[in-house]
């Protein structure tokens, strides 16, 4: 045995002030921004947590946090001291819940057209591979999604390629089409299932509502084919949209893995090129030094790379 070990840690553990207790606590300010909303109106937990903060800053000799507003932000050694502090809270979490058989949670956040035509179907079958785990999913938009991987409060996220960005990893899922979905009485009227860019003009048309970037590359798709298309109703989500092409009423460009859903409706799904320049490469994406540090997270990526592939 080295004969330093016990001495290792002197100069870390022989001054009061540095517990779990006052880490979990700074995390929980943090990720609140701000010992109010962190303490939800409870006065006394916000003086502890002033208190413990305080104490932290005494410990580590130096700033933590600066007010901001009616808030707080983060120093630079505050955001360091919260993803360290996080990632080891997390790995002592899974240890003690795998010690005594308990199930780990994973958060794993997508966009919802993914979450409720990709990953919901196939959870079952996930489940049954990671029979130790519990899932959160989270519907958010892509920039946010890596974001939160990087800051590793997100364990998985499935967004597009070319939002990676170091030090995120990732595996190809394949790549997300999209089709135009015409009720069979709309269809008729167009002379079959092929279709040109025109049709756009004249059928109507639902749609995402926003300036995403869905609606960005269908107003480049219009001024490349010359066109307006005839938006007649605008939706929050694409499972949404699907719901109003179901009625019959509307036609919409959506993905195509949401033909599963429309089967059955008297929805014709037609794949005319103009579309093609809409497709997207999708990832599973994460955080290797998450995965470093939480080992059920290397086992799930596993799992969900050959489980989710986009066919």
């Amino acid at each position: 045995m080295d004969d330093n070990y016990g001495v290792m840690f002197d100069n870390l553990l022989n001054k009061g002030g540095l517990s779990l207790d006052r880490l979990q606590s700074f995390c929980e300010v943090a990720a609140a921004c701000g010992v109010t909303k962190a303490a939800k109106g409870n006065a006394a937990r916000q003086s502890l947590f002033s208190r413990q903060i305080k104490e932290l800053e005494q410990f580590f000799g130096a700033e933590l946090v600066r007010r901001k507003g009616r808030g707080i932000a983060l120093t630079a050694t505050g955001e360091r001291l919260h993803r360290l502090a996080r990632e080891q809270l997390l790995a002592l979490s899974d240890f003690k819940k795998a010690a005594v058989g308990q199930s780990v949670e994973l958060t794993l956040s997508a966009g919802e057209s993914l979450i409720h035509w990709l990953l919901l179907p196939r959870l079952r079958s996930i489940r049954e591979k990671l029979p130790s785990v519990t899932f959160r999913l989270l519907n958010l938009p892509t920039a946010e999604i890596a974001t939160r991987l990087r800051d590793a409060t997100v364990d998985l996220g499935l967004i597009r390629a070319g939002s990676m960005a170091r030090p995120l990893k990732s595996s190809p899922l394949g790549t997300m089409t999209f089709s135009l979905f015409i009720p069979g009485e709309m269809l008729r009227e167009t002379k079959g299932k092929s279709v040109s860019a025109d049709v756009l003009a004249k059928l109507p048309l639902a749609t995402l509502e926003g300036g995403g970037q869905f609606r960005q590359e269908l107003q480049r798709l219009s001024e490349r084919q010359k066109l307006k298309p005839n938006l007649q109703l605008e939706l929050s989500s694409f499972p949404l949209v699907a719901r109003a092409v179901a009625t019959g009423g509307y036609a919409a460009i959506l993905p195509s893995i949401a033909a599963a859903e429309l089967a059955g409706s008297g929805v014709v799904e037609c794949r005319p090129d103009f579309l093609r320049p809409l497709k997207r490469e999708i990832v599973l994406a994460w955080n290797p030094r998450l995965a470093g540090i939480r080992a059920v997270l290397d086992q799930a990526i596993l799992v969900f790379r050959a489980s989710c592939r986009i066919d």
